[in-house]
């Protein structure tokens, strides 16, 4: 019984940290919508284009779209 009530309380923690996730990527995924408006001189200094940004916003709602702008930023910075 008591590895029965363990399972569950662990599930319900995974299930509650998903839907965090979830929510954190959309949160995400707005302000990726808010630099998408930006002129492209703007996004520029920041050291993105706008295909970037629009790649970004369309990932899954499962992947931080801000963290993978940042990771683009990065590879183009290198290069």
């Amino acid at each position: 019984m008591r590895d029965y009530a363990l399972n569950r309380a662990m599930a319900a923690e995974s299930i509650g940290t998903w839907i965090f996730t979830l929510f954190r990527n959309w949160r995400a995924r707005r302000q990726m919508a808010a630099l998408a408006k930006c002129d492209d001189r703007l996004l520029k200094e920041l050291g993105i284009i706008r295909d970037d940004v629009i790649w970004a916003m369309q990932l899954p709602l499962s992947q931080n779209s801000q963290l993978a702008l940042e990771g683009c930023a990065f590879m183009r910075a290198r290069h």
